[in-house]
C-alpha cells in the first residue's frame, strides 16, 4: 500500500507508523510543510494519507500560509474517499474539514493519560483489535467537537472527544500512539517543558519520563489500526 504522510514540523514526524510501514514493505513519501514550497501529490499516486501533528493551530493561516492549501488538499482526499489517518493537528485539520468546531480545550493536556474507548467505537473496523482503555501521549491546547456523521473514538479525562472515525477508512485521534521515547524527548525541549509545573492535565518533565515506556502502548494500537487500514484498502477487512 502507498502512504503519503503531511509533515508539519521536523521532528514531529511518523515514529512508529514508519516503523510498522517499512517492516511490511508498504511505501511512504512525504510533503514536509515546514520546507519551502510544499508539494502536494496528485490523488492517484497514493493510497491512503497521514496527517501528523504540530504545534501550531488550523486557524494559524496567517502566520502558516501553507494551511491554505494543506486545507483544499485534505478536502480532495476526504472528497475522493481515500483512506486517512490523521493524528492531533492532523485530526483537528480532518474534523474542520468535515465540519467540527476547533477551539481552545478547557485546559491543556500534556503527558500520557488513560482514555478510554467507547464500546461502539470498538466495533468499527478500523479500531478491531483495540483494548476498552490504553495509557497514551497527549500534547495539545485545542480540541474539536466530533464532526456530524462521525463516531466519537474515546474520552479521557481532560478531554471529551480523542477521537473520531467517519466512514469505513478515516480515523482522527486527538492523542499521539506515534511517539517514540526520542521524540518524547525532543517535544519536551521543543516546548521548553523542563521547568513547566504540574497542573490538573498537565504532567512534569519527571513524571513523563516516569511513564515514558508507555509509548508501546501507542505503538500495540498503531499495529492493529494500520493492519485493519492495509486490509480495508486490500478488500479483506469486512465493513
Amino acid at each position: 500500500m502507498r502512504f503519503h504522510c503531511l509533515q508539519h514540523m521536523p521532528d514531529e514526524g511518523p515514529g512508529h507508523i514508519a516503523d510498522w510501514l517499512a517492516a511490511h514493505a508498504h511505501s511512504l513519501t512525504f510533503t514536509r510543510l515546514f520546507e519551502p514550497s510544499p508539494v502536494f501529490p496528485e490523488l492517484g499516486e497514493f493510497d491512503g494519507l497521514l496527517i501528523l501533528g504540530g504545534a501550531m493551530s488550523v486557524h494559524d493561516e496567517e502566520g502558516c500560509t501553507w494551511l491554505v492549501p494543506e486545507k483544499a488538499f485534505i478536502n480532495e482526499v476526504l472528497r475522493a474517499g481515500k483512506i486517512t489517518l490523521a493524528i492531533c493537528l492532523g485530526a483537528q485539520l480532518v474534523a474542520l474539514a468535515l465540519g467540527a468546531e476547533v477551539r481552545p480545550n478547557h485546559e491543556p493536556e500534556i503527558g500520557f493519560w488513560t482514555v478510554r474507548f467507547s464500546g461502539k467505537s470498538l466495533e468499527h473496523p478500523l479500531l478491531r483489535g483495540w483494548p476498552e482503555k490504553a495509557a497514551v501521549l497527549d500534547w495539545h491546547r485545542d480540541t474539536f467537537t466530533v464532526p456530524p456523521g462521525a463516531m466519537r473514538v474515546g474520552m479521557s479525562a481532560g478531554c471529551a472527544t480523542q477521537g473520531f472515525v467517519w466512514g469505513d477508512g478515516i480515523i482522527g485521534l486527538q492523542f499521539h500512539p506515534e511517539f517514540t521515547v526520542e521524540m518524547v524527548e525532543k517535544l519536551m525541549h521543543f516546548e521548553n517543558h523542563e521547568t513547566a509545573e504540574e497542573q490538573e492535565f498537565v504532567q512534569t518533565a519527571e513524571q513523563i519520563r516516569s511513564k515514558v515506556k508507555s509509548v508501546w502502548k501507542g505503538r500495540k494500537l498503531l499495529e492493529s489500526l494500520l493492519a485493519n487500514m492495509v486490509a480495508l484498502h486490500e478488500g479483506e477487512l469486512l465493513v
